[in-house]
């Protein structure tokens, strides 16, 4: 009759050490502790005494050590949100995965649902609940706590492809903040609207015409001008000291 029926895996060699020496009877191999089942009470209490991290049951989901760096985003630039598991954090442990968000929707719901299989809760609750904790790399852009996953990858994609400019035309306009829309309002960078209009003007030959008939456009004033133009036709979002996004209204 073999005694030893639960085995218990690990995160390290020396957690499953910790505990093997406060019980009795066990077997010891790597990072894996196999114990009788009457020896739960002790494992337990060995568990809590040493302060290691709660073992992977046989059984469970996945039977390896939670191998973060497989999944976890490790792309310092990427839009990314920091997912947590509620059973875990409800019963406070702290137990999540940094995610990223350029990914295709499924692929996000699918990282998601690894981290929850690896909770430290899963042996005894269901671990199906989670919320963003936290984000970072979305130029400004506030990430809800439980934001629609399409909508993530479709903005943290745009995003990695026009970069600050998108997000100030999201953060004025989110309703009608698509690819298509951004495209086609936004105008370019400048360091002023007085920039822009001098811009506009040599580019739809107005100034050519001016100097034709002996007028040199150091005589225009810029400044009044942008400032009839960005009451109706355009508006500008500030970046930094001297750089702008110029957007149409229409």
């Amino acid at each position: 009759m073999n005694l030893f029926s639960n085995t218990l895996i690990f995160h390290s060699e020396r957690d499953a050490q910790l505990v093997a020496e406060q019980v009795y009877n066990c077997q010891l191999e790597g990072n894996l502790l196999i114990v009788p089942s009457q020896e739960k009470r002790a494992v337990d209490l060995a568990i809590s005494l040493a302060g290691v991290d709660l073992p992977i049951v046989e059984g469970a989901y996945c039977l390896l050590p939670f191998p973060r760096h497989e999944r976890e985003c490790l792309d310092d630039d990427a839009p990314q949100i920091y997912v947590s598991c509620l059973s875990a954090y409800n019963n406070g442990k702290l137990h999540g995965m940094w995610i990223d968000c350029t990914q295709d929707a499924s692929e996000i719901q699918e990282d998601i649902e690894w981290m929850l299989s690896w909770s430290p809760c899963r042996n005894y609750e269901a671990c199906e609940e989670w919320a963003i904790h936290d984000f970072q790399n979305w130029y400004g852009i506030h990430i809800d706590e439980y934001e629609s996953i399409e909508k993530l990858a479709e903005l943290a994609q745009t995003l990695s492809e026009h970069g600050a400019a998108y997000a100030a035309y999201y953060q004025y306009d989110t309703i009608a903040a698509s690819v298509e829309d951004f495209q086609e309002h936004y105008w370019g960078e400048y360091e002023s609207e007085e920039d822009f209009v001098y811009d506009q003007l040599e580019e739809q030959g107005v100034l050519k015409k001016l100097e034709y008939v002996g007028i040199c456009s150091f005589y225009l004033d810029l400044k009044a001008i942008a400032r009839d133009w960005f009451i109706d036709s355009y508006y500008s979002v500030e970046e930094s000291y001297r750089k702008l996004y110029i957007f149409s209204r229409y």
